[in-house]
């Protein structure tokens, strides 16, 4: 809130409406966006609270819609994402069960597993499984440094965003782990090499054995 760039946003703001910067608050600036944003996406409609921003100020917003959910849910405090332990657990027991099943050659009694929240729900999941994690903390004085960021909660957790884990049995034990991120292939943090994007089940087991 307090960052010189949100503060150029909000004078902004006052210049284009002709009034003192005093009266122009973060709280403001931050409802007349989110009213802009949303009439957008949900209704195609360029309503004239985006009047009030140009293209370096809604990037600067963005920014600080990403800086609260790095303090609040993501990586700024470990605690956050160990909300989502027990999902963590539930995820990697259903996977063991299939993982059995598959290697005794049963068929699996389990083939899709469905399970529905919010985005307050997967962010912090995200973060615990490694995600989007950048080098360098996202804080209020470091917006330059930041804009090729992986943390960008726009393009992780949209409108019905949605993780998908594939268990692919590709013969010979050879069982594989591709996730998926809005039907788009991400890899596994920590895993490196031509397979990253569908590492062996077991090496990502191994790789959160911590956490298992």
């Amino acid at each position: 809130k307090q960052g010189p760039e949100m503060r150029r946003v909000q004078e902004k703001i006052a210049d284009r409406l002709r009034v003192p910067y005093c009266l122009i608050t973060h709280d403001m600036t931050e409802a007349a966006f989110y009213a802009c944003a949303y009439e957008f996406a949900i209704n195609a409609v360029n309503s004239p609270w985006c009047q009030l921003f140009d293209e370096d100020d809604a990037k600067v917003m963005e920014y600080a819609s990403d800086l609260r959910e790095f303090w609040k849910r993501g990586y700024g405090h470990d605690i956050n994402s160990k909300s989502s332990c027990i999902l963590f657990h539930d995820l990697f027991s259903r996977l063991d069960k299939a993982a059995n099943e598959i290697k005794s050659g049963q068929q699996v009694t389990e083939a899709v597993t469905v399970q529905v929240g919010h985005a307050e729900t997967l962010l912090p999941l995200l973060t615990l499984l490694g995600f989007f994690k950048d080098s360098e903390a996202l804080t209020s004085t470091n917006y330059a440094t930041q804009t090729e960021r992986s943390f960008r909660t726009s393009h992780m957790l949209p409108y019905a965003a949605n993780l998908v884990l594939v268990l692919y049995d590709c013969g010979g034990s050879d069982l594989r782990l591709q996730p998926l991120l809005n039907e788009k292939p991400v890899a596994f943090s920590g895993l490196t090499g031509q397979q990253a994007s569908m590492p062996l089940y077991q090496d990502v087991k191994e790789h959160y054995r911590e956490l298992l």
